[in-house]
């Protein structure tokens, strides 16, 4: 086989969506993140609201965002406060006019080092003018096609940029005791590593470029899955937690509550599904801050020490 035809096979099963940019049709998943900025990028007037956050985040359907602003979901795997500072000031830079940005962080915000996604071909960051990063995916051997429909999802690139798993849905909704009862429930996922301090100075400079340019950010905890949320170390968490808030205020919707507890409200211990996503813009967007709502606590200085003793105590006494 010459290189042409092995470069037209590469190109073809391009899983990364580096070259093959059809994602018209299910697919696995690409590295959202090199995809979207350059998307962005060349289309720089489309979007002036952007949501940052890990995978969980595409399951918000910003388009129901109902503030006068364009939004677009920004999520890809593992999406860090690094990699969000870093792709803010590249769109900063090149006059993307960013108006309003929403920020979901999750447990293992403050555990995963950025650097280890330098070498991840699902995770490599994007990178102005990184030649050596687009080589390296034409160069790497081709990954055999899929086609287990079950591993894969639609991934709405060039609209909300939200990723939509039409096929695990319906699954869910034929049976939904199955769903709920299966063993993918039997433990949560657990994250290891601490960087408390590196990741609350990148949320601090993502702050302050925010501020400097006019842009309103508005920040959240994810709704963790109540053995995800209890797996992980929650005294570092709450440490977190508490540091968050002198840098920004927040929503809070892990611990526990109505819906963590409920594994209707989640694909597996990782992802909420889609109506989960609705009630957090409706927290946001349409309840004021100091709601009643026991779904998204409005944390600030003034009440972090009593909120994170209370969420600590219903743990206690679940």
């Amino acid at each position: 086989m010459n290189l042409s035809n092995l470069q037209i096979i590469r190109y073809h099963f391009d899983r990364y969506g580096i070259y093959n940019k059809d994602f018209s049709t299910l697919r696995v998943e690409p590295n959202q993140h090199i995809v979207k900025m350059q998307y962005l990028l060349d289309n720089p007037s489309k979007y002036n609201a952007l949501c940052f956050g890990s995978s969980r985040v595409g399951n918000i359907d910003t388009r129901k965002i109902n503030n006068g602003y364009n939004y677009y979901n920004m999520t890809y795997s593992e999406g860090l406060p690094k990699e969000w500072l870093d792709d803010i000031k590249i769109l900063i830079k090149h006059d993307v006019p960013i108006k309003q940005i929403l920020i979901g962080l999750d447990e293992f915000s403050f555990r995963v080092d950025p650097q280890l996604h330098e070498s991840e071909y699902m995770r490599k960051p994007y990178r102005e003018n990184n030649f050596n990063t687009y080589i390296s995916y034409l160069l790497k051997p081709p990954s055999s096609p899929v086609t287990d429909k079950k591993a894969m999802n639609i991934y709405d690139i060039y609209d909300s940029g939200r990723t939509i798993h039409p096929g695990v849905d319906e699954r869910i909704e034929s049976d939904v005791n199955a769903h709920i009862t299966g063993e993918k429930f039997e433990s949560g996922v657990r994250f290891r590593g601490e960087r408390i301090n590196q990741t609350l100075e990148e949320l601090k400079e993502l702050k302050e470029v925010a501020d400097a340019n006019n842009i309103e950010l508005i920040v959240f905890v994810n709704p963790i899955h109540l053995l995800t949320y209890r797996a992980t170390n929650l005294d570092e968490f709450d440490e977190f937690k508490h540091e968050l808030t002198d840098i920004t205020s927040y929503y809070d919707f892990s611990g526990l509550n109505d819906i963590t507890s409920n594994n209707y409200y989640y694909y597996e211990t990782s992802h909420y599904r889609p109506m989960v996503g609705d009630m957090i813009i409706h927290r946001i967007f349409n309840e004021p801050k100091d709601s009643s709502s026991t779904f998204g606590h409005w944390v600030t200085k003034d009440n972090v020490d009593e909120h994170i003793k209370k969420i600590n105590q219903d743990l206690e006494n679940q």
